[in-house]
């Protein structure tokens, strides 16, 4: 296994450890290309999500289009899942 380190600052601060590979990207000295071709969602291929109420969820319906990448964010501790 590789090691890992933990940084903790601001954008500003992160961006200024050379050694930080989010730092590297926060900076601007990598990058991730944009596809030249992107994946076209297939609508009718969906989970969807109907009603949800657990932990902190309040009846919220929701779909998530199958066949590209989705992501669900939030604040730290508010168990978020993913879908693949």
């Amino acid at each position: 296994m590789g090691e890992e380190s933990w940084l903790n600052g601001t954008a500003e601060e992160i961006k200024q450890v050379k050694e930080s590979i989010t730092g590297q990207y926060l900076s601007g000295k990598k990058q991730i290309p944009v596809p030249k071709k992107r994946r076209k969602q297939i609508k009718s291929k969906v989970i969807e999500v109907v009603g949800a109420v657990e932990n902190n969820l309040k009846n919220i319906s929701v779909k998530f289009p199958l066949g590209v990448f989705n992501c669900v964010t939030g604040v730290s501790g508010s168990r978020k899942i993913n879908f693949s």
